[in-house]
């Protein structure tokens, strides 16, 4: 019999908690929470024209995630100078294909 732990509060069924770190870590940045609650919605939106950070504030901000739109800026920004997201064009942003 196999034990499952739900996520609290996710975004989307994504990727878990461990496999963000991972994700976070081999592009050099640390984990927190913002920054797993950005890479889960950005998984979930799966978009090749990528999301505004506007869309993505609103999406979490509905998920009842406490993010601001400054915040989730920040986030995507510093992803981006890591690798882990691609900006792809107009102020749009995806998930870079993790390894």
């Amino acid at each position: 019999m196999s034990t499952q732990t739900q996520p609290s509060r996710s975004v989307s069924a994504g990727p878990d908690t461990r496999q963000c770190r991972e994700w976070l870590q081999a592009a050099g940045l640390r984990f927190s929470m913002p920054r797993l609650k950005v890479v889960e919605a950005l998984y979930s939106a799966n978009d090749e024209q990528g999301i505004s950070a506007r869309e993505l504030h609103r999406q979490l901000s509905e998920a009842g995630e406490p993010l601001s739109l400054v915040s989730v800026r920040q986030v995507l920004r510093r992803m981006e100078e890591n690798g882990l997201v691609q900006a792809t064009g107009r102020s749009r942003y995806r998930l870079s294909a993790p390894d």
